[in-house]
């Protein structure tokens, strides 16, 4: 029997691939117990305590992005085929903004033509799962612009996620891609390659450019799936 990189000879996960499994069950138990806790703390706090209730909600944001930090581990370990259907892309990032805007209020979503057809051939919860996490490591560095483009050119749609803050040199650009480097952009480097291991199959497309002012633009491109075909 052929063995993968993530399984053994009996076909069974890799000891890194269980350890991921494992501790995101963990995690999610524990991400359960802040929910809970950070919940009752904010009901009993007094209406002065602005700065406790910041530190709740930073712990809460923090626990929730561990969650996603293994999730994508997970899923990049992971080598089984995911089941891919037609998807609306414009739903999945309206979604996506939804939920990341109530922790980064500057987020905006625009789409160039709102009746343009954003459908691809993708798997809806893994386009959700890693988009979300993407957004959540790009913002935490943005300062006054973090959106979201969402456009239709002749066959192709395009997600352009662009913020503003430090600006990025080329070498950066080359090693932002490492899922696993041990440096501050580590999340976005892991975050990268979840969109990549994410995208390949629907024959997307991911790059990576410094803005002119400073910060970053990602452009994902997707081949349209037309409703006839």
């Amino acid at each position: 029997m052929s063995t993968s990189p993530d399984h053994n000879a009996e076909g069974q996960p890799h000891l890194a691939q269980r350890v991921a499994r494992l501790l995101r069950h963990e995690v999610g138990d524990l991400l359960q117990t802040v929910y809970s806790t950070t919940a009752i703390l904010s009901e009993r706090l007094p209406r002065e305590a602005d700065l406790e209730r910041r530190l709740l909600g930073d712990l809460k944001h923090r626990a929730e992005l561990c969650k996603l930090e293994l999730d994508a581990v997970v899923e990049i370990l992971n080598d089984q085929p995911r089941s891919r259907n037609p998807v609306d892309l414009a739903l999945v990032f309206s979604n996506v903004v939804t939920q990341v805007k109530r922790r980064y209020p500057i987020l905006f979503l625009r789409q160039s033509d709102s009746e343009a057809n954003c459908l691809v051939w993708a798997d809806a919860q893994a386009l959700t799962t890693a988009f979300s996490f993407l957004l959540l490591t790009i913002a935490q560095s943005a300062r006054s612009l973090l959106g979201v483009d969402l456009s239709r050119q002749k066959l192709q749609i395009i997600c352009t996620l662009e913020r503003d803050g430090y600006p990025l040199n080329q070498d950066q650009l080359s090693w932002l891609r490492e899922p696993f480097a041990t440096t501050q952009q580590a999340l976005f480097g892991l975050a990268l390659a979840l969109i990549q291991r994410t995208i390949e199959p629907s024959g997307g497309t991911l790059e990576v450019f410094p803005r002119e002012l400073g910060g970053l633009r990602i452009e994902v491109k997707f081949p349209v799936l037309e409703p006839c075909s």
